[in-house]
């Protein structure tokens, strides 16, 4: 199965030689952590939901970062839950520094936005993924 929100890091047993299978580099780890797709519902829906939903439009988008990034790194191994995890806290960032609120809590968007920064700097250089996956060697008949 494709995942491709997946992060696979290099396999550090290994000191030589080629590497085997996908590696991320701190732009992709970046990439794949921020849940910029959710962001984007969120930010088209927020004027349509202030009315009504103001309070439940960023529960519903945390709601599907979890499901889009759930499938988004499965690989048949199952979901990579602590980039889950990850991505829902960089939306939930993402709303204070786009002056949303969650769950009635206010954050100063300028506290936020230092948040984003300081967040989707630091989290790729520690988080790097699974290890790549070796591939299978045929038995020999």
């Amino acid at each position: 199965m494709n995942a491709p929100l997946r992060l696979y890091a290099a396999d550090r047993s290994a000191l030589a030689g080629p590497s085997e299978g996908p590696i991320d580099s701190w732009l992709t780890r970046l990439v794949k952590l921020v849940p910029a797709e959710i962001v984007a519902v969120y930010l088209a829906g927020r004027p349509l939901a202030a009315a009504r939903f103001e309070h439940t439009w960023p529960v519903a988008c945390l709601i599907l970062t979890i499901i889009v990034r759930a499938f988004g790194t499965n690989d048949g191994r199952g979901p990579q839950w602590l980039s889950i995890a990850i991505s829902a806290v960089s939306f939930v960032i993402w709303v204070y520094a786009t002056g949303g609120q969650f769950l009635t809590i206010q954050v100063d968007t300028n506290v936020a936005a230092l948040a984003v920064l300081v967040w989707t700097t630091l989290v790729p250089a520690i988080w790097r993924g699974d290890p790549a996956r070796r591939p299978r060697i045929a038995a020999a008949a």
